[in-house]
C-alpha cells in the first residue's frame, strides 16, 4: 500500500538573513570568484546530451555570465551546455580553488547554520521516514547536517572530498564520523554499507559528473530512503541576467545544472522510485531583494534601505510563498523511497 505523501511549504528567511551576510557585503569579490569557475568550466568541452535523461540537447537557450544554458526537451531539465567533468569537479571541491571557504570555517557560523538551517531538515526528514533512522551522508562538507543529526540524536556517518573541510567539522562532532574520501571512492560506500536506512545529499546531486549513476548505486543498496535537495530552474535564473553587475547565487560557478518539477518527477518515475516527501521553498525573492541593494547608486543608503524594508521585506515571505506553493521556486528538498 502506498503511503501517504509529506508536502510542506516555505520557510522564514528572517531566519537566516544573517547567514547571508557576506553576499550583500562582498558582491563585488562574489561576482569575480563566480566569473573564474565560469571561465574554468567553460574549458571542458561541450554537452550534447541531458545530464538528467540523455536526450540530445536543443539549441541554447540563453547565456548568464558568459555560460550558455540548454532546456531538455525531453525531461525539462536546464543543462550547461559545457561538461562538468571530473576535472573541473576535482578542481572546485577537492582542491578548494572555486570557493572561498572561510566562513564554513568560523564555529560561530557553523552552529548558526546548523541551528537555522540543518535542524529544520532534519526534523522534515523524520516526519518523513517516521520510523529510527541511520543516515550515510554523502558530499557531508564540514559536517553540519551530521552536527543536526547528533543533537537530534540520529547516528550518522559522512564522506567529504575536502580534507580542510573535514578536519574543522571533526572538532564539532562528538559521536557522528566524517571522512575524508573522494567522491569517486565515496560511491562504493553505498553498496558496502549494511547499516544505514536514508541517504543523504544535501546539495550533491546536481554538482556530479554522473548523478545517474549515484541513483543505480542507491537502487542497488540496503538503504531504502534517499533524501536530497537540488536548485531549480526558477524566477532567480532571470533576476540574475537582468542584474548583470549584481553576483549571482543560484546559476553559475558550481551550479551547472538545475532541476524542475518535470526533470525530478522523470528521474523518480525512470527510476521505479516514490516520492515520500516533498519540501518546496526558495530565496527567489530574497535574491530580488539582495539585487536591489547591490544595485542602488543612492546617496543615503541608509534611508533607502529603510523603506525598501517597509515597504518590501517586510512581506518577503508571503511573496516568496506564493512561488513554493507553486512549486516553482528555486529549491527542494525530496525523499525517494524504494517501492515494495
Amino acid at each position: 500500500m502506498k503511503s501517504k505523501k509529506i508536502i510542506k511549504f516555505s520557510k522564514n528567511y528572517n531566519s537566516i538573513l544573517s547567514i547571508k551576510k557576506s553576499m550583500y557585503n562582498d558582491n563585488k569579490k562574489n561576482l569575480k570568484g563566480i566569473l573564474r569557475v565560469n571561465s574554468f568550466y567553460k574549458k571542458q568541452g561541450l554537452r550534447k546530451r541531458c545530464k538528467n535523461c540523455n536526450f540530445k540537447l536543443p539549441k541554447k537557450l540563453f547565456s548568464s555570465f558568459k555560460v550558455g544554458y540548454s532546456l531538455c526537451n525531453n525531461c525539462n531539465h536546464l543543462n550547461g551546455i559545457y561538461k562538468d567533468n571530473f576535472k573541473f569537479t576535482k578542481w572546485l571541491y577537492s582542491d578548494n580553488k572555486g570557493k572561498n571557504y572561510d566562513s564554513d570555517k568560523d564555529y560561530n557560523f557553523f552552529n548558526q547554520r546548523v541551528k537555522n538551517i540543518h535542524l529544520p531538515k532534519v526534523d522534515f526528514l523524520r516526519k518523513v521516514v517516521k520510523t529510527k533512522m541511520q543516515v550515510l551522508d554523502l558530499g557531508a562538507g564540514s559536517g553540519q547536517f551530521l552536527k543536526a543529526l547528533e543533537i537530534r540524536k540520529i547516528k550518522g556517518i559522512g564522506y567529504e572530498p575536502s580534507k580542510s573541510f573535514v578536519d574543522f567539522g571533526k572538532k564539532a562532532l562528538k559521536k557522528n564520523k566524517l571522512v575524508n574520501l573522494g567522491m569517486d571512492q565515496t560511491f562504493n560506500t553505498i553498496l558496502n554499507d549494511k547499516n544505514s536506512n536514508v541517504l543523504s545529499m544535501i546539495c550533491v546531486l546536481a554538482h556530479l559528473e554522473e548523478p545517474n549513476k549515484l541513483i543505480e548505486l542507491y537502487k542497488k543498496s540496503n538503504i531504502k530512503y534517499l533524501f536530497f535537495s537540488v536548485p531549480l530552474f526558477s524566477l532567480s535564473v532571470f533576476l540574475e541576467n537582468s542584474f548583470k553587475n549584481v553576483s549571482p547565487r543560484h546559476l553559475g560557478a558550481s551550479h551547472t545544472n538545475l532541476y524542475t518539477k518535470e526533470s525530478l518527477d522523470y528521474l523518480a518515475k525512470k527510476n521505479n522510485l516514490e516520492i515520500a516527501g516533498e519540501w518546496w521553498f526558495g530565496a527567489d525573492f530574497p535574491d530580488l531583494y539582495r539585487s536591489l541593494i547591490n544595485s542602488s547608486n543612492n546617496h543615503n543608503m541608509k534611508s533607502y534601505k529603510s523603506n525598501l524594508d517597509k515597504n518590501f521585506f517586510s512581506v518577503i515571505n508571503e511573496l516568496q510563498h506564493v512561488l513554493d506553493k507553486n512549486k516553482i521556486c528555486s529549491e527542494v528538498h525530496m525523499v525517494f523511497k524504494k517501492k515494495n
